[in-house]
């Protein structure tokens, strides 16, 4: 009787071990909640902390700048929106075309190009912007939008991929 208390109460005490252990684990702290965009490196912050381009934090900017950094950016954004919109309708169009029983390498690969094409235009855009960026940019923080524009998510040299997603 008293070996069958015993053993019903180790076992309550590693159930509630092993719910209390997961829970800790449930949440980490180093990586933005669900719902939240970005990773830490969106969250740099220049001097005073002022948000310039897509979260990027340029120190230093004035009113002026930051109006003009909200207009390029927006502008951008409107180029960017049909090819982003192209773009996922051949990766659709190639995906149904590289699961379907019949399959024919010449459609794939005019696809491939026809995706390539649009990606190459995302790119030009992205680089042009960012000179467009620089022009109106103190000398100063020209040097520290070099230095960390190709660290921020969507910012130049990174690409989308499962290493963005889940698991991180």
């Amino acid at each position: 009787m008293k070996s069958q208390k015993l053993k019903s109460a180790g076992i309550a005490v590693i159930i509630l071990l092993l719910i209390s252990g997961t829970n800790l684990f449930a949440q980490r702290p180093d990586h933005p909640q669900r719902g939240q965009q970005g990773g830490p490196e969106m969250h740099q912050r220049g001097e005073q902390g002022q948000k310039g381009p897509k979260g990027l934090r340029i120190p230093n900017l004035t009113e002026e700048q930051k109006e003009q950094l909200k207009t390029i950016h927006i502008n951008e954004e409107k180029e960017a929106l049909p090819l982003k919109n192209q773009v996922a309708e051949k990766e659709a169009r190639l995906r149904t075309l590289t699961t379907s029983e019949e399959y024919n390498e010449r459609v794939v690969n005019s696809v491939i190009d026809e995706i390539s094409e649009l990606k190459g235009s995302l790119m030009k855009l992205k680089v042009a912007t960012g000179q467009e960026i620089k022009k109106i940019l103190t000398d100063e923080q020209v040097v520290f939008f070099n230095n960390h524009i190709g660290k921020m998510k969507g910012g130049q040299g990174k690409g989308k991929g499962p290493q963005q997603g889940r698991g991180r």
